[in-house]
């Protein structure tokens, strides 16, 4: 069996991400992901046994870049309050600079792709950065009781309006409009 080629798995990935954003899930097909990537089509079924494949590596590939990117520059020892504004900046940043990973994420979360592979369990929800630190936050009675999995909701939902916003008027989050958006984060989580 052939060793899997790292550098190739991520120029599939970021080739499917790009062309997802611009025709959407259901236009992309396996032989135009290869053309556009630069690779044969029998490289891409190497790599990815078919689309459903592709899409579910990818959801994971974003899951994993996004904790990565959402979790920089937040000290154990920072207050709660602090660690979820840096975790909140960090997420909208994120989701600003990289579009295709929102457009790739809409999409699929609205798709038979979400019920196929499974995706849509409690525990992936609970595997989130902000998750921990809203149910952390509870423990110190510092976070609403309320459902762990609707706060994020809550949380995640304005962040990823506020990058929209941002990305289509091509305006950058001024200092003073992200403090009111923490604010208001934090208002609607808080004790």
């Amino acid at each position: 069996m052939r060793t899997k080629d790292e550098t190739k798995v991520q120029l599939i990935l970021q080739t499917a991400l790009k062309m997802i954003a611009r025709i959407g899930l259901a236009g992309l097909k396996m032989s135009d992901l290869a053309k556009e990537a630069g690779v044969a089509t029998g490289t891409v079924y190497i790599y990815f046994e078919d689309k459903n494949h592709l899409i579910r590596e990818l959801y994971f590939y974003l899951t994993h870049v996004g904790t990565n990117n959402s979790t920089q520059q937040i000290a154990e020892n920072d207050p709660l309050k602090i660690k979820i504004k840096k975790l909140a900046r960090n997420y909208l940043d994120d989701n600003i600079n990289n579009p295709e990973h929102s457009a790739f994420l809409e999409q699929y979360f609205r798709s038979p792709y979400f019920q196929e592979n499974g995706s849509n369990r409690p525990e992936e929800v609970q595997l989130q950065p902000i998750y921990h630190l809203i149910v952390e936050g509870q423990r110190q009675s510092l976070i609403k009781e309320a459902d762990p999995e609707w706060l994020v909701m809550l949380v995640c939902g304005m962040l990823n309006e506020v990058a929209k916003v941002s990305v289509y008027t091509k305006k950058s989050v001024t200092p003073a409009e992200w403090e009111l958006t923490f604010s208001v984060l934090w208002d609607g989580i808080k004790s």
